[in-house]
């Protein structure tokens, strides 16, 4: 048996239009410092993006609040309560990149 060594690949967001996001996850994401975010908490984060649809919903659901609960404690501000999980991890590992790759500029 053939095993495949799968690498990963992190291709680059394309541009949010502005009218799609919310003004609580804008406005948070353009203060958001994530210089706090264990290298643990960002696998985990992109683990769950990659496989939530394939998890029972209750599993899913606590998964994503455990996540979260995980994220307000690493990231300065915390989240707004009024944002969804899956919004908040997606924008924590975006900006997470973004701020990693200095040479690359911050489209909003």
């Amino acid at each position: 048996m053939r095993r495949w060594k799968r690498e990963r690949q992190t291709a680059p967001l394309p541009p949010l239009d502005p009218d799609s996001v919310s003004r609580d996850l804008r406005a948070w994401a353009e203060v958001l410092d994530v210089s706090r975010i264990a290298d643990d908490t960002a696998r985990s984060v992109e683990w769950y993006l990659r496989k939530y649809r394939r998890l029972p919903r209750f599993s899913r659901r606590e998964a994503a609040y455990r996540l979260v609960s995980i994220i307000a404690a690493q990231v300065t501000p915390p989240p707004p309560l009024s944002i969804n999980p899956l919004d908040i991890m997606a924008t924590v590992l975006s900006v997470r990149r973004a701020q990693e790759s200095p040479g690359e500029t911050k489209t909003g």
